[in-house]
């Protein structure tokens, strides 16, 4: 097969991933910085590689400070714009004398009903009594009707007894009543003078510049804007009016005259906010952004010179000028520069999948493992372009959440592989700021370190601390290398990178679950949780099969032991060595940790036996899916025992038969598959090691030794490793030695250790 062959297959057996490279590149590449952007992209104190010289004439951009302080004064000169309302005023002196004749008539009536009362008690033993009591009646009526229309059209904050104290028909009365034409003359006249000041609907408060323009009478009238009066003003100059009219504050013609004049006396000057605003808007448009020019081919900076304040904001000005100039440029100039910007990614991307397809091949192969490493490069880029183009600190780029996502989710090489390409590409966009790279790279391998293997939640909070502490180190080391006073420092970076570092565990963890439910990942906090003995399958196990779950737990025992010496996930294999065998649970008693006394092997035929200690593994598949153990946990029961020849009942069957012919060696054959990874691999050999080593009757050290050789021999030539990634040197290993700490000879002398045989006690001389 030629390469272009070669070449071809791969395409076509791989149509998924190389389509996810493709997209990844374009999208990551369409956010990225181009140009100039990466060819002058300097930092504060950094040092001019090359000589830059200007290569048109451009201006010279104000700093924000500058231009926010220009704008906002801009802003200020800008006169608030008012019209004169004269409708207002005159319908709130209409309302007024509506009010006063209600008032006059109210008080009327009243008068009239006394009258009658009066009336009608002189003449009640004359013959006119009945002519004054129907005048009575009808005064009366007259007068309640009009009060309570009265009431129920000036529903105003003023109870019923301050208006008939002010009306006059209070029995309390001591004084006169008051005299309603002077104190409606009063109260109009303050009004008048509010409105004649000028009362504007606006809050002082809001109005930010010095003068005000009023529309009245089709001129426009301009005026310092303390000459007029809000709401809270003309109140208080209302107040002082009125106790200047009535010197006694508590009369009730000073505080119910004060009320009224609150509620009758509307805005006059009416803001208008529309052409304010415009007059705003165009008074800004001609606020300039730059504060000088730079002449074409004129020396911005040296090379080898440091990169101070002045010179920043000249390759800023530049950089302006430039993004603005490739407005105008031709499509293929554009399109040049993007090329350029998508084979940088490409290139990095490369790398990544190229890692994935030789060691990560199952990532490579398995599509959503693929997408997910995607999902979450391309979202902390975006983070990284819209924190950038907000102009906010680079620090809350969180790449550190990647890093440790990945790591609980996939596994620490992956996840530092992904954090270094996405540490380089950021560091791109951002403009190739050395500091931020080299402080990154720090953080994210003390991340990936610190949560590479979980096991209990406090490592959150460990992570967290370690993570501050970290920043603040890698911080004030390059501060140290670089020279900078510490006194004279801007530590909000400091600040700001802390708090994503202190922060990004909480958001790591939090997110976990979200991402194993979506794309069907097994963590370890999910495997620390089938490890609980309270689980519904492992409960069963202890109470209908004790034997078997014994074995499962010397089984996971030796498991855990051997990848640790390989590297394996340990806790992977303690947690499919604890459900491997859970198939027994259906017919608990054919297998001989579970059986006392009665071997029911022994009524039935080998056959038989075989048939049904096969079945455990398929019944195990059906037990995991009813009760919803993960993909990964159910592939130990399929795979802990390959295929694997039942040797015992086999040679049972072969001593049984008149000729060995006769005998079907594939009956006697578990169904399989073989081992595909380290872990099932692992559980395999520990579950047949774990079996045998109970039927050494002297253990010793090298009785063990033997066996383990002979037995990995046996699933070596029989070809049940043949699909795993272990190696010899992995053999060796998960044997382990005497002396070792890892692997099964280490654990094997701790469980079957022989005891010593104690001396029985001597009797009592006297017994």
């Amino acid at each position: 097969m030629t390469q272009f062959d070669q070449l071809k297959k791969f395409f076509q057996e791989n149509q998924f991933p190389v389509l996810i490279f493709f997209v990844l590149s374009v999208l990551i590449s369409v956010i990225f910085p181009t140009g100039f952007s990466i060819r002058y992209s300097y930092q504060l104190d950094d040092i001019a590689r090359e000589p830059i010289i200007a290569p048109f004439d451009f201006g010279i951009l104000k700093t924000e400070q500058k231009l926010n302080s220009d704008l906002e004064e801009a802003k200020k000169s800008v006169s608030y714009s008012f019209k004169r309302d004269q409708e207002t005023v005159d319908n709130q002196l209409a309302t007024l004398d509506t009010f006063f004749i209600y008032l006059n008539d109210v008080q009327t009536s009243y008068y009239q009903y006394v009258t009658s009362q009066d009336s009608l008690y002189k003449y009640r033993y004359e013959p006119e009594f009945e002519t004054f009591q129907n005048n009575f009646i009808a005064d009366s009526t007259t007068y309640s009707a009009l009060y309570n229309e009265f009431l129920n059209r000036y529903s105003y904050q003023v109870d019923q007894g301050q208006w008939n104290q002010l009306l006059g028909i209070s029995e309390e009365l001591i004084d006169e009543p008051t005299n309603l034409d002077s104190f409606k003359t009063n109260i109009k006249q303050i009004c008048l003078n509010r409105w004649a000041e000028g009362l504007l609907d606006e809050p002082l408060s809001n109005i930010i510049s010095d003068d005000i323009s009023i529309i009245q009478g089709g001129e426009l009238v301009i005026g310092p804007v303390k000459n007029y009066n809000d709401i809270e003003i003309a109140w208080k100059k209302n107040k002082e009016e009125i106790n200047l009219i009535y010197q006694d504050e508590t009369s009730i013609e000073s505080s119910l005259g004060y009320e009224l004049i609150n509620e009758f006396m509307k805005p006059n000057i009416v803001f208008d906010k529309e052409l304010t605003e415009k007059n705003q808007k165009d008074k800004l448009d001609r606020v300039s952004r730059f504060q000088g020019t730079i002449l074409a081919n004129e020396l911005i900076v040296d090379a080898n010179n440091r990169i101070t304040d002045s010179v920043l904001l000249k390759l800023k000005s530049l950089q302006f000028e430039y993004d603005r100039q490739l407005g105008y440029e031709k499509v293929t100039d554009k399109l040049r520069e993007y090329l350029g910007a998508y084979f940088v990614v490409s290139i990095l991307l490369f790398l990544l999948f190229s890692f994935l397809y030789i060691y990560r091949r199952s990532y490579f192969q398995e599509h959503k493992m693929l997408f997910l490493i995607s999902i979450i490069m391309y979202v902390i880029m975006l983070a990284g372009w819209t924190v950038m183009n907000y102009q906010a600190s680079a620090y809350f780029i969180p790449i550190v959440i990647a890093s440790m996502l990945l790591t609980v989710l996939l596994d620490a090489s992956v996840s530092m592989l992904v954090s270094i390409i996405l540490i380089l590409l950021v560091s791109l966009l951002i403009g190739n700021n050395l500091d931020f790279t080299i402080m990154q790279f720090f953080i994210v391998f003390i991340a990936i370190y610190s949560v590479r293997r979980l096991r209990k939640r406090r490592q959150i909070i460990t992570t967290m601390f370690l993570l501050v502490f970290s920043t603040l180190f890698v911080f004030f080391s390059l501060m140290l290398f670089k020279g900078i006073d510490f006194l004279d420092y801007n530590y909000s970076e400091i600040g700001f990178f802390a708090l994503t570092s202190f922060l990004s565990p909480i958001l790591s963890f939090g997110l976990v679950p979200l991402f194993e439910s979506t794309f069907g990942i097994t963590t370890d906090y999910s495997l620390i949780e089938l490890l609980d003995y309270d689980q519904p399958l492992q409960k069963k196990l202890i109470e209908e099969a004790p034997g078997t779950h014994t074995h499962s737990i010397k089984v996971g025992t030796l498991s855990e032991s051997s990848a640790n010496a390989v590297g394996a996930r340990a806790l992977l294999c303690r947690v499919g060595a604890y459900y491997h065998d859970i198939g027994k649970l259906k017919k608990p008693d054919y297998y001989a940790e579970n059986q006392q006394g009665e071997n029911k092997h022994d009524s039935i035929t080998p056959n038989m036996s075989a048939k049904i200690l096969k079945q455990h593994v398929s019944d195990g598949l059906i037990l995991a899916d009813e009760y919803g153990l993960p993909a990964i946990v159910k592939d130990f029961i399929a795979t802990h025992h390959g295929t694997k020849r039942i040797e015992y009942f086999y040679q049972k069957a072969l001593n049984q038969a008149s000729d060995h012919n006769d005998v079907d060696e594939s009956r006697f054959r578990y169904s399989g598959p073989k081992p595909t990874t380290k872990e099932t691999a692992i559980v395999m050999i520990a579950e047949a090691i774990e079996a045998q080593a109970n039927s050494i009757t002297t253990p010793t050290v090298e009785k063990f030794d033997t066996m383990i050789d002979q037995s990995i021999k046996n699933l070596l030539q029989d070809g049940q490793l043949d699909n795993c990634p272990l190696t010899l040197d992995d053999l060796r290993k998960i044997k382990g030695t005497v002396d070792g700490k890892d692997g099964l000879i280490p654990v094997l002398s701790g469980l079957y250790h022989s005891r010593p045989e104690y001396p029985p006690k001597k009797k009592d001389d006297k017994s």
